[in-house]
Order: structure tokens, then C-alpha cells, then sequence
């Protein structure tokens, strides 16, 4: 079961064109998330273009193979997920699941809404980092 991601719209990655199977592995069976496709590898081997990853209700991330790829040529910095799991849910699901924590902070965010949180920062296979925003103690 993936993770309860509350906010964010999108965002747009790269990823090297031959390293497709990667990005599913990551994205898919690592992390639990969805391309809705009845067979993903098959699906986005027949048209590897912009395809999108479900995060949950509304949350997407539209990645997209290329030639080119340079993690280094844009100001890409990471994407931060809010996630409806406490903390430590959230850094079990992840060490269940192999992925390596890169970094860990806890913060307070003057917002209502938000408050204070535990961040949780991984790599994908590509280099990119992403923020898991856990909030509550």
C-alpha cells in the first residue's frame, strides 16, 4: 500500500532513456505507487514517453525518458510530498521497503495546517532527491 501523499500537483522529471525499468522498480514496486496501467513495463516500453505516477489523490509525477539526461543542467533541488502517516510510519514504510534515508529533520512550520513534521529525504535511482513531509510528532 503506497503512502497517503495529501499535497502536491506534479512534477516533472527526466530519467535516462534506457534505465525505464529503474524507474518503475523505484517508483512502483519500492515505493508502492501507480502508473494505472495494467502492466507498466509493458505500457510505457510500447510508448516511453511523459508518463505519469500516481502519488494519491490528485498528486502526480509526470516522468519522461530522455538521451540527454543531466541531472546537473537545471535547478532541479527536490519535490516534498505531505504524507498522512506519523513519523514513524513513515520512516518504517521506507526501511521496510530498502530505501536508504539520506537525511532526517524535524521542524515547525508557523502554519495550522501543518505544524510540526519530520522530514525524510531519499534518492531515487537518477540522483533526485525526495521529501517526505511526515506530519505530527
Amino acid at each position: 500500500m503506497p503512502m497517503d501523499v495529501t499535497a502536491i500537483d506534479h512534477i516533472n522529471l527526466q530519467f535516462p532513456a534506457d534505465r525505464l525499468e529503474d524507474v518503475i522498480d523505484f517508483y512502483v514496486e519500492t515505493l508502492g505507487f501507480e502508473t494505472r496501467f495494467d502492466d507498466p513495463y509493458e505500457a510505457v516500453a510500447d510508448d516511453p514517453g511523459l508518463f505519469p505516477v500516481f502519488l494519491g489523490e490528485g498528486g502526480r509525477l509526470y516522468v519522461n525518458p530522455t538521451e540527454e539526461f543531466d541531472p546537473s543542467a537545471g535547478n532541479y533541488r527536490h519535490v516534498a510530498v505531505r504524507v498522512a502517516e506519523s513519523p514513524a510510519a513513515v520512516e518504517e514504510r521506507l526501511t521496510d521497503a530498502g530505501v536508504s534515508i539520506d537525511n532526517e529533520a524535524s521542524r515547525e512550520r508557523d502554519d495550522p495546517e501543518i505544524g510540526s513534521y519530520t522530514s525524510y529525504y531519499v534518492s531515487d535511482p537518477f540522483g533526485y532527491t525526495i521529501e517526505f513531509m511526515a506530519i505530527g510528532d
